[in-house]
């Protein structure tokens, strides 16, 4: 049964978060983790604090072989980073199982949030043993088995605002073809930027996706 953990720990103790935020007033929010081989290539926004001065400090890290700027959305820019993956670390327990990485935000020197999945507990077994192994200490937030959200599974598996973006989108006719309402639109109804509101409406389908699909059924499909 896939299993959806919160955890956080501190910046200090995860290579990439240091290599990020440590020592700054960045902000950054990964927007998925893609698998290359044995190792993983991060694609994260970045915003607040000299971005320039970021972008020098990180290509001349060198674990680093590649920070490429792939777009930019008002004041945030996204990047894609090549780098080499210090042995032993927290990160490397992502390549040492099949975790996805839902969200994952850290800023300046304090704790980054992960949101992750695991397919079984199997996985969530290896992944916190290697943990231990290496003496990382986080912290747990919230669990919850996929397999059993039932009712609650818009509680559990979406945010509060999700759920509302998803809701509204739905009632207003932004999943119709053609449209009957533009993101825009309902943009200026949340009151927040477009940017904002299409990321919410993404992770939240992403959140039932995975849900539906990686969540499992005890039931087996026909046909």
């Amino acid at each position: 049964m896939a299993t959806l953990v919160e955890l956080s720990l501190p910046a200090s103790d995860f290579a990439l978060g240091r290599l990020l935020t440590a020592g700054t007033e960045m902000h950054i929010e990964f927007e998925r983790i893609v698998p290359v081989n044995t190792n993983v290539v991060p694609l994260f926004w970045v915003w607040n604090g000299d971005v320039d001065a970021f972008e020098e400090r990180i290509r001349a890290n060198d674990h680093v072989s590649e920070l490429i700027e792939i777009d930019q959305v008002e004041d945030r820019r996204l990047y894609l980073l090549n780098w080499d993956i210090p042995e032993g670390g927290f990160f490397e327990g992502f390549t040492e199982t099949e975790v996805i990485i839902r969200s994952a935000h850290g800023y300046d020197d304090e704790a980054w949030e992960f949101e992750l999945l695991f397919p079984s507990q199997k996985e969530l077994t290896t992944f916190h043993n290697y943990c231990r192994e290496i003496d990382v200490q986080y912290t747990i937030g919230k669990m919850h088995v996929l397999s059993e959200a039932g009712s609650d599974l818009l509680e559990s598996v979406l945010t509060e605002k999700q759920r509302e973006a998803l809701l509204i989108a739905l009632q207003r006719g932004y999943f119709q073809t053609p449209r009957e309402v533009t993101l825009s639109e309902l943009a200026a109804d949340f009151d927040i930027s477009q940017q904002s509101l299409s990321d919410l409406i993404r992770r939240g389908n992403e959140a039932l996706l995975e849900h539906a699909l990686l969540g499992g059924s005890e039931n087996t499909p026909s046909g």
